[in-house]
């Protein structure tokens, strides 16, 4: 029952939006697909997927929803006529679901099978999205990875259509927010990551940025703000390592000043300077 009640959600549009085509920019992007991938026809259907992929994270359901999409991977892989935009919505879907776990090596396999010569120049524009953000979390993060961010997000800003650009380039905003709280650029880090997450709402990932601008605003001693982002952290990814952490952070912050901006679970494989903040390995 509960998880035919969960599909009925799925199907129901969503109110509220300013226009159906502005929020698709965002919502696509946000599962590092976009919107101009899709034909008018198959829009909805798409809207509905994203929708469907909050309610399961929510719900508890994303475990089947993961078995899902790699199922559907699975056959596009063995020769199954699925179009080419529809695999990079599933592998959006997964690639998310994977980041927000910590699973950053199977993450790393799923988006490098999208990042394919051939494809369309909007399809490797977003295929280097997911690789940055796998990157980033994977390794410690240096002005070189951070110009490679803004040379992509260049080059994808080209391929979006002007109704699209402005959400398209704040989910960009966000990762170059994310590079530089991880190289302890913590204060424009935080800027660029809060003009960011609003775009990245239906990201699955949401609680990897929400985590990262709540160390960053401990970092600089905005601790109303750190507490704000750590709780929204917490409820972003039910379960995952960043979300308990982060209900750990809000938990400890409120108790006193001993352990403020303490190093969370493992650092980054590589030394990191004295400056950068404390970031989660992947196991």
């Amino acid at each position: 029952m509960r998880r035919e009640y969960l599909l009925a959600l799925a199907v129901v549009p969503l109110s509220g939006c300013a226009t159906e085509a502005v929020t698709l920019g965002a919502i696509f992007f946000s599962m590092s697909a976009a919107a101009w991938l899709v034909s008018r026809g198959r829009q909805r259907y798409a809207l509905h997927e994203a929708e469907s992929i909050r309610l399961a994270i929510a719900s508890g359901e994303h475990r089947s929803l993961e078995d899902r999409l790699r199922t559907e991977l699975a056959l596009a892989d063995a020769g199954e006529a699925v179009s080419e935009e529809r695999q990079w919505l599933a592998r959006a879907q997964l690639g998310g679901l994977l980041v927000a776990e910590w699973r950053l090596s199977e993450a790393r396999e799923i988006y490098a099978k999208a990042d394919r010569p051939r494809s369309a120049p909007h399809l490797r524009a977003l295929a280097a999205f997911g690789r940055h953000e796998v990157e980033l979390l994977t390794r410690t993060a240096d002005s070189k990875q951070l110009t490679a961010i803004r040379q992509d997000r260049d080059e994808c800003l080209l391929h979006v259509p002007a109704v699209f650009r402005r959400d398209i380039q704040k989910a960009w905003n966000a990762l170059e927010g994310l590079c530089l709280v991880r190289m302890g650029e913590a204060r424009e880090g935080a800027r660029l990551l809060e003009d960011g997450v609003k775009a990245l709402e239906y990201n699955p990932a949401l609680v990897v940025y929400l985590y990262h601008l709540g160390q960053a605003y401990e970092h600089v001693g905005e601790r109303a703000l750190a507490v704000e982002r750590y709780a929204q952290a917490a409820k972003a990814f039910p379960g995952t390592r960043l979300a308990s952490e982060a209900a750990s952070r809000v938990k400890a912050m409120g108790g006193g000043e001993d352990g403020l901006f303490r190093k969370m679970l493992p650092q980054s494989p590589e030394a990191a300077s004295s400056a950068a903040l404390a970031v989660p390995d992947d196991d």
